[in-house]
């Protein structure tokens, strides 16, 4: 319990400086220009892809996104544009429930949040390495209690970020488009949108390990955005050879890798919760292997 305690306690602190900093200022932009950027855009697709379907059904085409929305998500286009960005055949039957918007915005939370979670966690211990100032800190805890507590508060600041941008989309989408009820936007937005939280987690555990390594944030930043990127990479070889001659190194690398698990956060209900825990497990593991670095230098 005392080393819960020092976590949560490290945790908090890890919060608090990034909003004295106003680092937690600028993650809280980066994630809200980025997603209304994108949402935005998202928008302009749907309503040329409706007014596609218009001239299709040889009738007059929209001046507002969203008016025709409904004989969009009936169309073979737009079902086929769904299995393609998410992967999960199944969401095809439920996407004429779920706005357009909410499955845009998980899918453009799945591409982004790891890297902006990364680059975030990557600065948390190599700064006060660098300066030294964390061997006061370790005077107080251990140094797992350390790491384990930025963990924690890394994912906190991705949290209420990834919560404000779901904002951000909810005004684009109210603003600018029709076709579905402010409610039910926000409640698909929380309900789909929000599991991209659980998919940063082990992208913020690497962004940790990468900062308990070295004493340079910007080094510690280029590891872990170049692993995050190297990831992406090692998927499409898993991807590739899944089934072929390296089928069984295929499938060992799609369940070490956190997008191995993407298809499954798609699954309706609470079927995505499993991978939600594998998740956390990788997250722990990625942060275990800054640990064993961290363990052993000196402060």
């Amino acid at each position: 319990m005392s080393s819960l305690r020092d976590i949560l306690l490290v945790g908090r602190f890890e919060v608090l400086r990034a909003v004295r900093t106003w680092r937690a200022m600028a993650l809280f932009l980066l994630y809200g220009i980025a997603y209304g950027g994108a949402s935005y855009l998202a928008v302009m697709i749907l309503h040329a892809l409706e007014n596609q379907v218009a001239k299709q059904l040889m009738v007059a085409t929209t001046t507002k996104p969203g008016a025709l929305l409904d004989k969009l998500v009936e169309s073979e286009m737009f079902a086929e544009i769904v299995v393609a960005a998410t992967g999960n055949e199944a969401l095809v039957e439920m996407v004429k429930d779920v706005p357009p918007l909410a499955i845009f915005g998980m899918w453009l939370g799945l591409l982004l949040i790891p890297f902006f979670a990364a680059s975030s966690a990557a600065e948390c211990i190599a700064i006060d390495m660098g300066n030294r100032a964390l061997r006061f800190e370790a005077l107080r805890t251990g140094r797992l209690e350390i790491l384990l507590g930025r963990f924690v508060g890394q994912l906190a600041l991705t949290g209420v970020a990834t919560f404000l941008a779901l904002g951000v989309v909810w005004s684009v989408g109210t603003l600018f488009m029709v076709g579905h009820t402010p409610f039910s936007l926000a409640l698909w937005l929380l309900t789909l949108t929000s599991r991209a939280w659980w998919f940063s987690i082990p992208f913020a555990g690497l962004g940790v390990a990468a900062s308990a390594i070295t004493t340079s944030p910007a080094w510690a930043r280029v590891m872990a955005i170049g692993a995050t990127g190297a990831s992406w990479i090692a998927l499409g070889f898993a991807r590739y050879f899944e089934g072929g001659d390296y089928g069984i190194l295929a499938d060992v690398m799609l369940q070490l890798l956190p997008q191995g698990w993407m298809r499954m956060l798609w699954e309706p209900g609470l079927g995505w919760l499993p991978a939600a825990l594998v998740m956390v497990a990788l997250g722990l593991a990625m942060a275990g292997v800054g640990h064993a670095r961290f363990a052993s230098r000196d402060l």
